[in-house]
């Protein structure tokens, strides 16, 4: 028996791109899900496939009295829910992106303690590192320095949520995971409103727009992009497996130029169009790429999926999100 059957699992954020996937993957595992959601960037549609077979609630968890029902008799929380948005958005909302974050994490564990939650993960970001980081970046390079600048007010955040997790353990004994992941991607990360991610907004500029299709910076930065199931997975396992408050990395072993990236994307899209890279705006740490030889020493793990393959579904997605909705075609 697989060791979430049978549970009771609360996840936060679950109705957004990641928590979907989540909630879709501990129904197969025969846990007992519940989602809450406030929607913001998350959406029901996204739950389709499970939304029989799961409790749906929405509220804020800002609201301190919210998280405790919420969390209220659970086996495991899974705290995926934050604000946290691409470039576009994010270099220029770093207080409010802090603050709400901040009052969320507080809550969420702070309500998991009242309710005596035995096992939590607290999701945190690759973010954490500062941009002079050593590429690719192991685990214990970390709070030395800033934040990655680009995404400073999200960096601290999460630095924060992994100081509040590991106090939680150590104080109370609480067992609890903490994974780091990179740059995540694949189906249902909105395509379109405020602060889409790198991926969705470089395919729906192939897809929808005229002209050159632009890309911020030089185009020479690098990422490990990571397919959304294999998080999924990577979360999963850490939280099953380490429950010891020691952050995670996850990410995929291969790094990626944002040129090469726009090309992949016109290639599976069947499009070609010029390229502009424009270096007025921030690109973000010139090179983000994470180690994984603790998430594969704790569980056993490797994210499997190439980016062309996970790209490929990705857009196949973003085409369907087009049709559906006929303001974005």
């Amino acid at each position: 028996m697989n060791y979430w059957y049978g549970k009771k699992v609360l996840i936060t954020g679950g109705a957004g791109f990641i928590g979907s996937f989540m909630a879709e993957e501990l129904v197969n595992f025969g846990s007992r899900v519940t989602v809450v959601d406030n929607l913001k960037r998350g959406n029901v549609r996204n739950l389709d496939a499970v939304i029989k077979n799961i409790e749906f609630i929405q509220c804020n968890l800002t609201d301190f009295n919210s998280c405790l029902n919420v969390c209220k008799g659970m086996d495991a929380v899974l705290h995926l829910a934050s604000d946290a948005y691409g470039l576009s958005y994010s270099y220029k909302h770093h207080s409010e992106i802090l603050t709400h974050n901040i009052l969320l994490n507080t809550n969420v564990l702070k309500a998991c303690h009242s309710n005596d939650i035995s096992r939590i993960l607290a999701v945190s970001s690759s973010c954490v590192y500062p941009d002079d980081s050593k590429t690719p970046t192991e685990e214990c390079a970390c709070f030395v320095g800033e934040p990655e600048s680009a995404n400073i007010g999200y960096g601290w955040s999460k630095r924060l949520l992994e100081i509040q997790a590991r106090q939680l353990h150590e104080d109370y004994g609480t067992e609890i995971g903490i994974v780091r992941p990179a740059n995540v991607y694949g189906p249902r990360d909105p395509i379109v409103g405020k602060g889409t991610h790198v991926i969705p907004s470089l395919i729906y500029k192939t897809l929808r727009e005229t002209g050159p299709i632009v890309v911020w910076g030089s185009g020479n930065q690098t990422r490990d992009f990571v397919f959304v199931k294999d998080v999924v997975k990577a979360m999963l396992l850490v939280t099953e497996k380490y429950p010891i408050a020691r952050p995670v990395n996850i990410g995929y072993e291969d790094t990626t130029t944002m040129k090469e990236l726009i090309a992949v994307i016109m290639k599976l899209s069947g499009i070609q169009r010029e390229i502009k890279f424009d270096k007025t705006k921030p690109e973000g740490a010139r090179h983000k790429s994470v180690t994984i030889n603790l998430l594969k020493e704790v569980t056993g793990f490797v994210p499997q999926t190439p980016l062309d393959e996970g790209l490929e579904e990705t857009i196949a997605f973003c085409k369907e999100e087009l049709l559906r909705i006929p303001t974005l075609g």
